[in-house]
């Protein structure tokens, strides 16, 4: 018998994507080609981007690694976790835009593959478990922020990883509910408050179903234990050290003054359905489907309310997941979409319970898989081979200036900025030029002072005469790019006095 007929036959490709371990190993490269395509092209935003990077670059810089700064000055409004993920990336791959934005698109890729093992632990069939992947991959916002070197689709991974410990903690013992807790001290050593709504989410889910009491008995106690042990250390410390600059900025301004609107923002950001009405104009074009699986989960939870204690109510938590997080945070003054990032995978979920309602046939299924890997496989080459698509250069002209700040200005020196709000400038040219920037008084005889000092002004195009007083030659622009100019003072003239030639 020849070898050829004694070998397995191969299996075909339809046969591979119904295998559940396939599906999830080509839904995690798929996200990988995607989300890492261009990740960290072009310099990193202002906010919030460049901000969190300079704290990590300067964690660093100082060897700090409990208190973070921000052009030298220790600012207590944001946890470090996430601050340390970045400075290892800085240390593995050096201070640049990959190294910053890497942590996010590896919790991007986390989250796409999180997402479709969740589906399966909440009982989805294989094709409606790849669909919820795939739209978390599809969603134009989500891949948005999985190239920003921010906290919140790290938090979403967080958040996700606690979901799906949780259906195991159903009817597994302790060592879940500590796993638990620990995603949700470090989703609050990420983002303060934020990180714990696992718990909220996971308390009333136990209470609506009544398992409440079960759920202790099982461990349930040990998850906010665990929390605490996580993220006491680095609090108590910020406490015990930094007392009133901590209360003042960690908690009466990041918390009450932005969180219930005390510190004067605009009227705008007050709107109680302004999350509902961002996500209606966002979530395209999977908007439809996940309204069609909504009306879907709530029958099923009507459906199944009286079950069997040991099954997971995975109706219930869908409609719970992204019902308390949108309702709290609607109800704080600042709102930002990004800041409710981890309701995206439940929208993803819902999605996939519409499309899989809709389409039922196995061929049917079997095509749309095989073409949704297609398109995510051509649409991750293309943004990694071509230009298409990409996004125009943030600030060019404050890019220059603060370039060559960081070859021309000694690494001592100040620079003084003149014009404009200090923080739409400054995270992106102290992150860019590794130099000091500070604010500085508007008067121009003020910063001509400062120049005489040694010390150099970063001036908006539009003061530069203001600055000058019309003697551009002792105040010279040494660079100038766009609507920026970098000044400092020309050096005063020596004075030669040369002998009288005796045979003249």
């Amino acid at each position: 018998m020849s070898a050829s007929r004694d070998a397995a036959p191969r299996p075909s490709l339809q046969a591979l994507l119904r295998d559940p371990w396939w599906q999830g190993v080509l839904l995690l490269a798929c996200a990988t080609l995607v989300i890492l395509a261009r990740a960290g092209a072009g310099p990193l935003a202002n906010y919030d981007d460049a901000y969190y990077a300079e704290k990590a670059k300067q964690m660093l810089q100082t060897g700090d690694w409990l208190t973070p700064r921000f052009a030298g000055v220790e600012r207590l409004d944001n946890p470090p976790l996430f601050l340390w993920l970045m400075a290892l990336c800085f240390r593995v791959f050096g201070t640049t835009s990959f190294a910053a934005v890497l942590p996010s698109a590896v919790a991007g890729i986390a989250c796409v593959g999180l997402t479709y093992r969740l589906a399966r632990a909440l009982g989805r069939d294989a094709f409606e478990s790849w669909a919820a992947g795939f739209m978390l991959l599809g969603t134009g916002y989500f891949l948005k922020y999985a190239n920003h070197a921010m906290f919140d689709v790290f938090l979403t991974a967080l958040f996700l990883g606690a979901m799906l410990t949780y259906t195991r903690a159903w009817r597994g013992g302790w060592p879940a509910w500590l796993a638990i807790g620990a995603l949700t001290g470090a989703g609050v050593l990420t983002k303060s408050v934020l990180g714990l709504f696992p718990l909220i989410v996971i308390a009333l889910h136990a209470l609506v179903t009544g398992q409440a009491w079960r759920l202790l008995k099982r461990g349930a106690w040990l998850a906010p234990l665990a929390a605490i042990v996580v993220t006491a250390p680095w609090y108590a410390y910020q406490l015990a050290s930094h007392h009133e600059a901590f209360i003042r900025e960690h908690v009466a301004w990041l918390l009450v003054q932005r969180g219930l609107g005390t510190a004067g923002e605009g009227a705008a950001a007050s709107d109680p359905f302004g999350y509902v009405k961002e996500l209606a104009t966002t979530y395209w074009p999977w908007l439809p489907l996940a309204l069609g699986g909504l009306w879907l989960t709530l029958r099923e939870w009507r459906a199944t309310r009286r079950t069997a204690a040991d099954e997971f109510p995975a109706a219930a938590l869908l409609v719970l997941w992204p019902l308390v997080v949108l309702g709290v945070l609607s109800a704080a003054h600042e709102k930002k979409l990004w800041y409710v990032m981890s309701v995206f995978p439940a929208l993803a979920l819902w999605s996939a319970r519409g499309l899989a309602a809709w389409l039922r046939r196995d061929d049917v299924r079997a095509r749309v898989m095989t073409g949704g890997f297609a398109l995510a496989a051509v649409a991750g080459s293309v943004l990694a081979l071509t230009p298409l698509g990409a996004a125009a250069p943030r600030r060019p002209d404050l890019q220059v200036v603060a370039r060559a700040a960081r070859s021309i200005v000694p690494a001592d020196a100040r620079i003084v900025l003149m014009g404009g709000r200090y923080f739409s400038v400054a995270h992106q040219f102290v992150w860019a030029s590794d130099r000091l920037l500070v604010p500085g008084p508007g008067d121009g005889a003020a910063l001509r002072d400062s120049l005489a000092a040694g010390r150099w002004v970063l001036a908006a195009r539009a003061d530069y005469a203001k600055l000058t007083a019309g003697d551009s030659l002792r105040y010279p622009a040494v660079v100038s790019s766009g609507q920026w100019r970098l000044v400092c003072a020309a050096p005063a003239p020596s004075v030669v006095l040369e002998a009288a030639d005796p045979f003249e």
